[in-house]
């Protein structure tokens, strides 16, 4: 199991790597959008529709690794005043709610990733880029994000399970 869960964050740690490499592009490719409309009246129409479409690569690819850090999905002003087993109960209910949440998800956007990889479905932009290549980030984030909420899970209801001393 402790394969399997190095595995996994190697995984994750990878695609947020992903999407810090495309925010980093992102950043220069705008710069330099921008420096060459202005200085050399040479608009690039190109950046701003590859901006656009590595937003959904940077969105979905960077979530399970915040998750996995436990850096969104909780409302803090309530979790900072329960202590012990009613939080880690609520956490259990969060993470079952986001685990059914993100399984959906993953369920339907590889469906419809799948239908238009097969029916070769074409965005309207400047290339033609297959919508399928847009897609794809949605349902490998989603699966991450499923599996590391079912992760925290089985951590939730370990410490659920578990008795303190002197509990009996």
């Amino acid at each position: 199991m402790r394969l399997i869960n190095k595995v996994i964050d190697s995984i994750i740690n990878f695609l947020a790597g992903i999407a810090a490499v495309l925010i980093g592009a992102l950043l220069v490719s705008i710069s330099y959008a921008t420096f060459s409309r202005f200085l050399f009246s040479d608009p690039k129409a190109r950046v701003i529709e590859l901006s656009a479409y590595s937003l959904i690569y940077i969105t979905f690819l960077a979530a399970p690794w915040l998750l996995r850090m436990r850096g969104h999905i909780n409302v803090d002003l309530i979790l900072i005043n329960l202590k012990g087993k009613v939080k880690t109960g609520l956490y259990l209910v969060n993470d079952t709610v986001g685990f059914i949440i993100t399984s959906v998800l993953f369920y339907f956007s590889y469906d419809i990733t799948m239908s238009n990889y097969t029916d070769n479905i074409k965005i309207m932009d400047s290339v033609g880029t297959p919508q399928f290549l847009l897609l794809i980030a949605i349902p490998i984030g989603s699966l991450f994000l499923a599996i590391q909420f079912l992760r925290f899970i089985k951590e939730d209801f370990v410490l659920l399970t578990q008795k303190k001393e002197g509990e009996q």
